[in-house]
């Protein structure tokens, strides 16, 4: 948003001082921009293009996951009428991880899991992300080296 339009906003409330009027018609006017509009465009385009095995990414596996799960966070929050669900969430994130070979599985095995169980099958975005920064975590733990050798 614009800074000229909030300071309307602000200017047009000065005697009331109603912060929740304020706020109100500041989130509205946010939420209505093309800016926003175009920045939630980006933002979705990234995260349906984008696949860890590209070779793009040059961080651990664990800071991508993060990121990952940051940009669905944000784009929920710029765009709450286009809101990503739980479902939608972990069938993008499994399709990027799809040719991870430490990664690719776990799904899989959570789902036979629960179903073995006797538990319905479901998991929610963040379960998945908390099984998968497990996986990150070791598999990342072996690559990095520490000490005198390191390069």
């Amino acid at each position: 948003m614009l800074h000229h339009e909030a300071k309307s906003i602000v200017k047009s409330h000065s005697k009331t001082k109603d912060t929740a009027l304020i706020w109100q018609l500041t989130c509205k006017t946010y939420n209505k921009s093309m800016s926003t509009s175009l920045n939630g465009d980006a933002i979705l385009g990234w995260l349906t293009s984008s696949r860890l095995d590209d070779g793009k990414w040059n961080q651990t596996q664990g800071e991508y996951i993060t990121f990952y799960i940051d940009k669905i966070d944000k784009f929920n929050e710029m765009c709450p009428d286009l809101e990503i669900n739980d479902m939608q969430g972990v069938r993008m994130l499994q399709n990027l991880i799809a040719n991870i070979p430490n990664l690719a599985n776990v799904l899989i095995v959570c789902c036979q899991t629960k179903t073995s169980a006797g538990l319905p099958d479901k998991i929610t975005l963040r379960q998945f992300v908390s099984l998968l920064a497990q996986q990150a975590q070791v598999y990342d733990n072996g690559r990095i080296r520490t000490g005198r050798n390191c390069c």
